[in-house]
């Protein structure tokens, strides 16, 4: 949720009528305000695969942007930091990495959560409070109903709306990953609001719509739900021009990177925590995909790229 560097049969959802929204509507928008208003730092400590890594993070608001930056403080030292349109990672050998974007859209800004918009493909209810940091919150499940996606788990403070707590879940509502502050300081501001009702309007989301794909590829048989939301040209690191596809259910995500001149490229599946990598070369072209999503996910959308002058696989 912090650091976002990101074709199976799909379930089908009841319909939004038969599954109460209203509680959890009104947290999940004074989560999204709060979010995008207010300022804080705190002690993190992430959790995965039985190996816990404490963070610490500082998120301020400038001119509506966030800007956030992020410290670890066990294992070697590395620091992220996002403002903008750039993502700067400082690598324990001190050197910098920057990630630009050239896209109209803010880059990496993260889209508020409407759970009127996800019922097809979640299933969204409230559970039991609890304590985190000291601070008493209440606990909101978005479970996805097929194996193609990631759901989350959510501990909004009472007092605030901040999330402080983020299981990633499986469908089964199985943690994969775990986010929760240990300490956390708010800097003179006040709480976000609590709407007054679920017939409040929901909240602001971008245009979601992306810029035409290049002529040059095709995406066939994405995983269900899944719709291209953003289409921008990044430099990489040595300064390589890499067309970089977004693809969203309006909750989970995967990016699409592709780039010329491929030379002994990848190609398989590979995983670091809860993120999963695909990769395989086509037509000369090295064609990733990367997101917090299941194996097969990412598997099923570099299957799915053709090229446009050569669409056989």
């Amino acid at each position: 949720m912090l650091l976002g560097c990101g074709p199976l049969p799909g379930v089908s959802a009841p319909g939004a009528d038969a599954i109460d929204l209203g509680p959890v509507t009104r947290l999940l928008d004074r989560m999204n305000a709060a979010l995008r208003s207010l300022d804080y730092q705190g002690t993190l400590v992430y959790l995965i695969d039985n190996q816990l890594e404490t963070l610490h993070l500082v998120h301020r608001i400038e001119e509506g942007r966030v800007q956030e930056r992020l410290i670890s403080m066990s294992g070697p030292m590395r620091t992220v930091t996002r403002e903008r349109d750039r993502v700067t990672c400082v690598m324990p050998n001190g050197h910098p990495i920057l990630v630009k974007s050239h896209a109209r859209r803010a880059f990496m800004q993260p889209e508020p959560i409407d759970p009127r918009a996800l019922s097809d493909r979640y299933r969204t209810e409230l559970l039991d409070s609890a304590r985190v940091a000291g601070r008493d919150t209440d606990v909101v499940a978005i479970r996805p109903l097929d194996e193609v996606r990631y759901g989350y788990q959510f501990y909004l403070d009472r007092a605030t709306g901040l999330p402080l707590k983020s299981d990633l879940i499986d469908h089964r509502g199985e943690a994969i990953e775990q986010l929760l502050f240990t300490s956390i300081e708010l800097s003179g501001t006040t709480a976000a609001p609590l709407p007054e009702s679920a017939d409040a309007q929901p909240p602001v989301v971008a245009d979601r719509s992306a810029d035409p794909p290049p002529p040059a590829w095709r995406f066939d048989q994405r995983p269900a739900g899944f719709e291209l939301t953003m289409y921008d040209v990044m430099e990489g690191p040595q300064g390589a021009q890499i067309d970089h596809f977004v693809f969203s259910d309006r909750l989970s995500s995967y990016s699409v990177y592709i780039e010329s001149n491929a030379v002994d490229g990848f190609d398989g599946v590979t995983r670091i925590g809860a993120v999963h990598a695909a990769g395989r070369v086509v037509d000369g072209h090295q064609v990733i995909a990367v997101g917090e999503v299941p194996a097969g996910t990412v598997a099923a959308a570099v299957s799915g790229v053709r090229s446009a002058v050569n669409a056989n696989p």
